[in-house]
């Protein structure tokens, strides 16, 4: 079974929203108080029955009524027909059987939904309710709804003939004392196959009888009420062997002799994400996955995210995350983007998927959400950028949300082929390289048409990059090129730029030095640490106004 679109109404921060997934990996990306895990949630629910690995009842509902319809229902008078109708449905491909027009798009199609509505049958009830409390109704009422589970064929959805299985893993509801067991039972069921789970069932039921023969236990039993002073009948303590005590339910994963839930968070993410993937027997349609990086050192999540690659197995994978490694190991054209709506990223060029997958340690995620960013040659642009937003606003660019971006390795055409995806607010500082027709020209021209992206770069050839460009504009006579010079440069370094003798000569040695083997690489680095530092201001290029500004 594939999700195909998912469209939820009521559900938490979604008052109506439709949803459409890949058949394969789906990345679901956002800020925080986004959705991503409601997302997951309402997957959950709707193909198991089940919320935060519990069986779906009324109960759930105050957690999850969309905070919007609540405020209608509260500002009505109160009628029946007022009440929020919750409803998730999900629309598949490969269960014929759930076929059918049931659904709130009228389609003839494979789906299945799950709805909490109002109960008419209890409608007097509800009336005399609202009659007497009317004034002092506060929230929902989540007594008078039922919950049902269908396919759009219009049949019950009985879970324990349902042809498909979903699979939550969130390390957050593995706790040592609550709501571990059906928890480690979804788990264990999907690792182990059928064969395996009867010999573990019939091996643990023999256990359990051999507790109740052992002679230590009969002697506690025959002391337990000898005088048959609480019952005339033969009181006894037994190992349940029972059917309804199953194993899933008693038995637990150790590591090394400690149970999961009390060894490393960390270590119990990568053991829970891996056995589902096992799945021997074969019967887990979806993966559910919450922030696989959590607790996991940059290593080990490397280790994981490709043992997730390698077994999927036709699988569809729903994973939320805050990690650029995660998004580009997996591709970043499985982007599922929460922001400012829902899109979905499918589009992105083939070659920088390839490339982020080789390259998957670049901050891409940072490009994804912000709303503005400015990519830059590297950490020497940044800094003097960022100096030169705060001289003039007296903080920094990221307290007015603008995310300045070193693209280092990868480009700028590897975040332009993402970002004109997203319409994204997008500038670029780019170095010339001694041609500006060809070097900057061609990359205006390939992005004319996405108007929220611009590039920049100083014209003038002899302002190939950062330095020489900081130099030709502070070199309106030698005393500001000397101020300049005693800013930037080391006290040793300075005293040898002072020998030159015009300014002619000095905006030469400063040139030479940036770009001799002295000059090279951290030196760079460290100019602009002293220019970011420095109480004195130096003179900026009029690129660094237009780079900031978005109108």
């Amino acid at each position: 079974m594939k999700i195909k679109n998912l469209k939820i109404v009521n559900f938490k921060k979604f008052y109506n929203h439709t949803f459409s997934f890949n058949d394969d990996v789906n990345i679901i990306v956002g800020d925080n108080n986004s959705g991503k895990s409601s997302i997951l949630e309402a997957i959950e629910i709707v193909s198991n029955y089940s919320y935060r690995g519990k069986p779906v009842t009324n109960s759930i509902l105050a957690d999850i009524i969309n905070i919007e319809s609540i405020s209608k229902y509260l500002d009505s008078d109160k009628s029946f027909i007022n009440l929020p109708i919750i409803k998730i449905e999900a629309f598949v491909d490969g269960l014929p059987e759930y076929k059918g027009s049931i659904n709130t798009d009228n389609l003839d199609t494979q789906g299945l939904s799950l709805t909490f509505s109002f109960d008419i049958e209890l409608l007097p009830t509800y009336e005399k309710f609202v009659e007497k409390n009317k004034d002092s109704i506060s929230s929902i009422p989540i007594e008078f709804y039922k919950i049902e589970w269908m396919a759009f064929s219009n049949e019950r959805i009985r879970h324990i003939s349902k042809p498909f299985k979903s699979l939550f893993i969130d390390p957050t509801r593995l706790h040592p004392t609550f709501g571990k067991n059906q928890y480690i039972s979804n788990i264990l069921t999907s690792v182990l196959s059928r064969e395996e789970q009867a010999v573990l069932g019939i091996k643990y039921r023999q256990l359990k009888e051999s507790f109740n023969d052992d002679e230590n236990v009969k002697n506690i039993n025959n002391d337990l009420d000898s005088n048959n002073n609480i019952s005339e009948k033969k009181i006894q303590i037994v190992a349940d062997i029972s059917g309804n005590s199953n194993l899933e339910t008693n038995l637990q994963l150790s590591l090394d002799g400690i149970t999961l839930p009390y060894i490393g968070k960390g270590e119990q993410h990568k053991v829970q994400i891996k056995l589902a993937l096992q799945n021997k027997s074969n019967d887990v349609d979806i993966l559910l996955i919450e922030e696989p990086e959590n607790h996991l050192s940059h290593m080990n999540l490397a280790s994981l995210v490709s043992f997730i690659e390698n077994k999927l197995n036709n699988k569809q994978l729903f994973i939320s995350t805050h990690s650029s490694y995660v998004m580009n190991k997996l591709s970043i054209n499985k982007i599922c983007l929460l922001a400012n709506g829902y899109k979905k990223l499918n589009n992105i060029d083939g070659n920088t998927v390839k490339n982020l997958k080789r390259l998957p340690g670049y901050d891409t995620l940072r490009a994804v959400l912000s709303s503005k960013i400015i990519l830059v040659e590297g950490p020497s642009d940044e800094l003097i950028l960022k100096k030169y937003y705060y001289d003039k606003n007296n903080k920094l660019p990221e307290e007015d949300g603008i995310d300045i971006i070193v693209v280092r390795g990868i480009g700028f055409k590897n975040y332009l082929e993402i970002v004109k995806h997203i319409d994204i607010q997008t500038k670029a500082m780019k170095d010339n390289d001694g041609n500006y027709e060809k070097n900057v020209k061609s990359y205006i021209d390939e992005y004319e048409e996405y108007k929220f992206i611009r590039i920049h770069s100083p014209t003038p050839d002899t302002q190939y990059s950062l330095e020489p460009m900081l130099i030709e504009t502070n070199s309106i006579d030698e005393d500001t090129l000397d101020k300049y010079a005693k800013i930037t440069l080391s006290t040793q370094t300075n005293k040898i730029y002072k020998k030159n003798k015009n300014i002619s000569d000095k905006m030469r040695f400063l040139k030479e030095w940036y770009n001799g083997e002295d000059g090279a690489g951290k030196k760079k680095v460290d100019s602009a640490i002293r220019i970011f530092d420095s109480e004195e201001k130096i003179i900026y290029p009029k690129v660094f106004e237009d780079v900031f500004n978005y109108e």
